[in-house]
């Protein structure tokens, strides 16, 4: 019973790091039909960003905020250069999904040249933990929580503040005719990928003071995102969540009960499940249909 409260907590802490890359994922998936996998490098850019800026300042409030700049600006140059051109040109999905692998393959590669490949731990002074009989909650997980609830919320509400959800919702469903009735879909999914793009970097942010952060990082964390980009299949920040801190819970029972090495491994053979089951896939393609 212990072992079962204990995976459950650690699975509703990582459940909320994980729904923050999630809702940016799904977001940037449905409004601009772009999957992603470039959200992981935006992922440890965040990350490496912060950390870099605290071993130069020490402040917190100023290496967070750069990732945060640096993270949007990264995103925003991605988009204008990469995504919308390509939007603009009417190329396949899977053209995109190529291009975000490479820019993916890219920022790693980058980061690794520059800062190596050796996993960064940023020297936090949050230590100690709570207990309860034999259930442990440390400090670092409690800092999780709250930022994470606080990061979702504030994204709830400027959705339900600038009514920005119908806006996305009307894009994601059709991005012409949206343009017909005045949405300017350019700057729509411009919001959709810097916002998406500061979620994950939280995150990043976040996962980094309890396990430090390493080049290769943002892809296994991408990827179990999509997963729950793909079972929710709509712009639904809740059910977002719930599917995360389930599949979270799955992977730390198997983790548990199991082998370390099947964490990853259920998550990949999950995403082989939806993708079987899921009869449309991830990618769509417009057929022409010949008139008999």
């Amino acid at each position: 019973m212990t072992e079962s409260i204990q995976i459950l907590l650690n699975s509703i802490v990582s459940g909320l790091l994980l729904s923050l890359v999630a809702i940016g994922f799904t977001y940037i998936f449905q409004v601009t039909k772009v999957f992603h996998l470039a959200h992981g490098g935006i992922y440890v850019s965040g990350a490496f960003a912060c950390w870099w800026m605290l071993t130069k300042t020490n402040n917190w409030f100023f290496a967070v905020a750069f990732s945060i700049l640096a993270v949007a600006v990264l995103i925003y140059l991605i988009e204008k250069s990469i995504y919308l051109p390509l939007t603009k040109k009417q190329s396949n999905q899977s053209i995109s999904l190529i291009a975000s692998m490479g820019l993916y393959v890219v920022i790693v590669n980058g980061l690794a040249m520059f800062f190596g490949n050796e996993n960064k731990i940023i020297d936090n002074t949050v230590s100690g933990s709570f207990g309860l009989s034999n259930i442990i909650f440390s400090k670092v997980q409690m800092i999780q929580t709250i930022v994470g609830i606080v990061a979702t919320t504030t994204f709830l509400l400027y959705l339900k503040v600038t009514k920005s959800n119908m806006a996305l919702q009307a894009v994601s469903d059709n991005e012409t005719i949206s343009k017909v009735f005045g949405i300017n879909t350019e700057k729509e999914r411009t919001k959709v990928f810097i916002i998406g793009s500061i979620l994950a970097c939280i995150a990043a942010i976040l996962k980094t003071m309890e396990t430090g952060i390493d080049p290769q990082a943002g892809m296994s964390i991408t990827l179990t995102a999509a997963v729950v980009a793909i079972l929710v299949a709509r712009l639904n920040v809740l059910l977002i969540i719930v599917f995360s801190v389930g599949l979270t819970f799955i992977q730390n029972a198997v983790e548990w009960f199991l082998n370390a090495q099947w964490k990853e491994g259920i998550t990949f053979l999950i995403l082989l499940l939806v993708i079987l089951f899921k009869t449309e896939g991830i990618i769509s393609y417009n057929l022409r249909k010949d008139r008999a």
